[in-house]
């Protein structure tokens, strides 16, 4: 059984420049002793603004990457941080892992493409390996990909016990939060961290209401609307419980072997 505390950077959608964000990522990562750091859905260089995030896209090399990575030392605090990133002549709506020692230990393309925006920039992903931090299992998905049953299903298939899904999400999708992602980590008995903007933005509005859910499939935190680093320790350890009471996907076993 191993602990983990997330902190979810539930921050206003502001597109400033790269040493603008930096700062701010390094005042945030001085407020918090979490091991993990997560951001919202393109955190650099911002959510619904075609021509910027084709101009800000960086890759996994760049300057920008490794000063991301020396901050993630300096403050001893994984980040997982929502970016346009380019390689080989494509743009990807993507999520880096980077660890406390500064290596990346995941980078994960989103799959699904929402809207015009995503399709005007980017080329679709494809699923990435599970990753672990302090022992603990985990997956990345990307705002839309995880309102499908199937792609949270292999994640948990593959080992995850938690799911990482940085979002970018409006107030007409509140049903997501309220509704779907608690069902996503009941049906397979993980632990989903979901992490929203807050505000105004280039595309929309955005609602807010990031949260964690347990392996049950109830909130362990909630933020509400506005600005907040929300934060919540998760143990391993309630996976085993949750799933000694209900476990899908032995279920879903018996049933593809009967």
């Amino acid at each position: 059984m191993t602990k983990v505390t997330l902190a979810l950077w539930q921050r206003a959608p502001v597109i400033s420049s790269p040493e603008g964000f930096l700062q701010s990522l390094d005042k945030i990562l001085t407020q918090t002793r979490a091991d993990v750091l997560i951001t919202p859905e393109l955190c650099w260089p911002g959510y619904g603004d075609a021509s910027a995030s084709c101009a800000a896209a960086v890759n996994q090399r760049s300057p920008f990457i490794a000063k991301v990575r020396a901050l993630a030392v300096r403050h001893g605090i994984a980040v997982v941080l929502g970016y346009a990133e380019t390689d080989s002549g494509h743009i990807y709506n993507s999520a880096i892992c980077i660890g406390s020692d500064g290596a990346i230990v995941a980078n994960y393309r989103k799959q699904t493409i929402a809207n015009d925006y995503e399709r005007e920039c980017f080329t679709r992903g494809t699923p990435a390996p599970v990753f672990e931090i302090k022992g603990v299992p985990m997956a990345l998905l990307i705002c839309l990909d995880a309102e499908f049953p199937e792609l949270v299903r292999h994640a948990s298939l593959e080992g995850a016990l938690l799911l990482i899904v940085p979002t970018a999400l409006s107030p007409k999708w509140q049903v997501i939060p309220d509704v779907v992602i608690p069902t996503r980590a009941c049906e397979n008995g993980i632990f989903v961290a979901y992490c929203n903007y807050a505000g105004g933005g280039n595309a929309a509005p955005f609602c807010g209401r990031s949260l964690v859910v347990g392996p049950d499939g109830r909130a362990m935190a909630n933020a509400q609307t506005g600005e907040c680093l929300l934060e919540v320790t998760i143990n391993s350890g309630d996976v085993v419980k949750a799933r000694g009471q209900l476990d899908y996907l032995r279920h879903l076993g018996d049933l593809l072997h009967s």
